[in-house]
């Protein structure tokens, strides 16, 4: 089977280190909506001691509107953000060189990006451990993307939105896709964190909905491939991500690697012997056991896969 005019083969996006235009777009970013480091702002000083005063992870949000200052820096950014004190982020993409990088926070200090309603940290174990709670917003920089997410009543999807499937299974919805401006914009804006914070590697990078499985969406089909790839220079970053957007090839590689989904299969109907199969697997592989497909599950059925069969799982 060949390449389609996208460079995919199936779900899989192969690697584009001699077809990719070289990156045109150096970073830059505004700070007109820098908050401020003060009392009653959505900001903390500094990363916490039990890290050694380092981010432990990257997460990347989209903003569910359509363009960046209305949709996200008045929102989020400056010393008087409609959500002052209470929700913020480092950055905020936008969909066009046009519209830029806005820097809300800097990337030595904390915003408060995660936190509510969230159940795992940075690495997929738990939030809480020995007692002490680890939230996105302590130890993992934020990033805002602008998307306006997935078709519903007044935003109706165009041909090219991708199929992407909820952590718990339950919906399938068409998302926006990132556009190729933006791709390049938060590839040099992963290079500008990765000058300062050189510990962070790809696997230490997830989404809002890897966090808060379950509660929240966001960013279901960002181009984590493509966007890693770039950052890190390395076109052998696996992708985890693409084979599993959907239902149906999660079902199909839990059912290669021995797990019983019963007389239905892989029907594309996420129901309980598919969630029993995942929980089963979780608990296999040491994970936390709350049957949502995250991109720590991504990573553990993908690598699962490549030991038993010597082989990356390509869906059917």
């Amino acid at each position: 089977m060949g390449a389609d005019k996208n460079n995919h083969i199936g779900a899989f996006s192969i690697p584009k280190q001699n077809q990719e235009k070289k990156m045109s777009w150096k970073f830059t970013c505004s700070d007109k909506y820098l908050i401020p480091l003060e009392k009653g702002q959505a900001v903390g000083q500094g990363w916490k001691s039990r890290t050694n005063y380092k981010p432990m992870g990257v997460t990347w949000h989209w903003t569910a509107g359509w363009d960046l200052e209305r949709g996200c820096s008045k929102i989020l950014g400056g010393a008087n953000a409609s959500r002052k004190g209470k929700a913020s982020a480092h950055f905020g993409v936008g969909r066009s060189f046009e519209e830029g990088i806005d820097r809300y926070v800097t990337i030595e200090n904390r915003s408060w990006h995660a936190g509510a309603n969230q159940t795992l940290r940075w690495d997929g174990k738990p939030c809480y451990v020995d007692g002490v709670r680890y939230s996105g917003a302590s130890y993992c920089i934020g990033i805002e993307t602008v998307n306006v997410g997935y078709a519903r009543k007044g935003v109706k999807a165009k041909e090219d939105w991708i199929k992407c499937a909820t952590a718990n299974g339950k919906a399938e919805y068409l998302v926006q896709p990132w556009t190729e401006e933006q791709i390049e914009m938060c590839i040099a804006l992963g290079k500008h964190i990765q000058e300062r914070w050189s510990h962070l590697t790809w696997e230490s990078h997830h989404d809002h909905q890897d966090l808060c499985a379950g509660y929240k969406t966001d960013s279901i089909g960002f181009p984590f491939a493509r966007v890693l790839r770039g950052i890190y220079d390395d076109p052998s970053i696996p992708d985890v991500w693409t084979p599993f957007l959907t239902i149906e090839p999660r079902q199909q590689i839990l059912i290669e690697l021995g797990y019983d989904l019963g007389k239905w299969g892989a029907d594309g109907d996420w129901g309980r012997s598919s969630d029993s199969a995942l929980r089963d697997f979780q608990v296999d592989q040491g994970m936390v056991e709350n049957g949502m497909w995250t991109t720590f599950v991504s990573k553990a059925v993908y690598f699962a896969y490549l030991k038993k069969f010597g082989k990356p799982f390509s869906p059917s």
